[in-house]
């Protein structure tokens, strides 16, 4: 399940115009090009879209015009959804080169009925989003297949504080019961605590293996009241937070107490682990990995998710400027960004081979081929 390719527009005719060209992804993907080339908007772009097909946005976007093709078990599923003054222009959805739905901007449209073996008319509001609408398990599986597979999309800011100060004025089993969701870093304390309810041990053993893997040398990792860990803490009630244990030391490190790449690589850590135990065939965003990691762990970060994308058929796609990362990945996996005024265009080993090629003979770095002046 993943991620082949997306086409991108927005406010066409527009001074704020902006069109992100063919793209084409592999499993693992490091997108990168220079500061204001559209890295962190595409990531923006991505996740706009998974919300709109599992259902989080419910809301017909203000413009935009995606066109994407997504390869559940072993179908091709075509999208193209367009968007204007917060009404749908128009959508279609094809399953193995054929039309399953389609919609125009008066709000009519057809759709294919499983059961009936037939396609049938329907008409509904200019502001309604016909593939959230028909999310039927009988009669459209088709639709429902793409929004489970939205569901299981994540974007982390890795930039970002990455929920390090969110807490939970909550008892642990409260937000162990917590329904399941789409996580993020903002509620890492329920995701845990859900997996470590389903999982146990050794989901802990897990997690704790894979930040050894980077350089963080910890005998435990859990949940807890964070009143116990930090005395300046005197609400009445429990304070839920995340904790580790480091080796060495006795005492619990609460989050707050955490540098800010420990915590960013535990919440990284926690989330690919739920993802593998529960062998979910997910996609994952990242924007800046790496960011204020050093070199070796921002190197066996990029591992360790190289190898849950491989354990669990995760689909990657992340951002970064660093020259260490830049090197640590594979040119195979590249996706180099250049901008002309409103416009981007990517460049992949798969669709420029003989510039790829050209460049792997040289012998240098992975960082000379972002910083030469090629595809200009």
């Amino acid at each position: 399940m993943s991620l082949k390719s997306l086409r991108y527009s927005e406010y066409v005719g527009d001074p704020r115009y902006w069109s992100l060209e063919d793209s084409d992804f592999a499993q693992i993907n490091l997108v990168v090009g220079r500061n204001a080339t559209g890295k962190t908007r595409l990531i923006s772009v991505l996740g706009g879209l998974c919300k709109l097909l599992s259902g989080q946005v419910a809301d017909a976007y203000d413009s935009g015009s995606y066109h994407a093709e997504i390869e559940l078990d072993q179908k091709s599923y075509v999208l193209d959804i367009a968007f204007s003054n917060r009404e749908v222009v128009s959508e279609s959805l094809d399953v193995d080169g054929i039309r399953r739905l389609t919609r125009s901007a008066d709000g009519a449209g057809e759709i294919y009925y499983q059961k009936e073996d037939q396609t049938i008319s329907f008409q509904m509001a200019r502001t309604a989003i016909a593939i959230q609408q028909r999310r039927d398990v009988l009669q459209h599986p088709f639709v429902a297949d793409l929004a489970t597979w939205a569901q299981g999309c994540h974007t982390y800011q890795f930039a970002s504080a990455f929920g390090a100060t969110l807490i939970g004025l909550t008892s642990l089993n409260a937000s162990m019961a917590q329904t399941e969701g789409a996580f993020g870093a903002g509620d890492l304390i329920s995701t845990y605590t859900r997996a470590f309810l389903l999982h146990g041990e050794p989901f802990d053993q897990a997690v704790l293996s894979d930040m050894r893997l980077l350089g963080y040398e910890l005998l435990d990792v859990g949940a807890g009241d964070m009143r116990e860990m930090a005395p300046g803490i005197t609400l009445p009630e429990p304070v839920i937070g995340m904790y580790v244990v480091e080796a060495g030391r006795d005492a619990k490190l609460p989050q707050m107490s955490m540098s800010q790449g420990m915590y960013r690589a535990l919440a990284l850590v926690i989330h690919l682990n739920v993802a593998t135990f529960s062998k979910r065939r997910t996609l994952i965003l990242i924007d800046d990995i790496g960011e204020g990691l050093d070199f070796e762990r921002s190197a066996s970060l990029i591992d360790v998710l190289v190898r849950h994308s491989r354990e669990t058929g995760l689909q990657a796609i992340m951002t970064s400027n660093d020259r260490f990362v830049m090197n640590r990945v594979p040119l195979e996996n590249w996706m180099l960004l250049r901008r002309n005024g409103s416009i981007v265009r990517s460049y992949t080993e798969r669709n420029s081979p003989k510039e790829f090629a050209n460049f792997k003979f040289l012998g240098l770095s992975n960082f000379d081929f972002f910083s030469s002046e090629t595809f200009r």
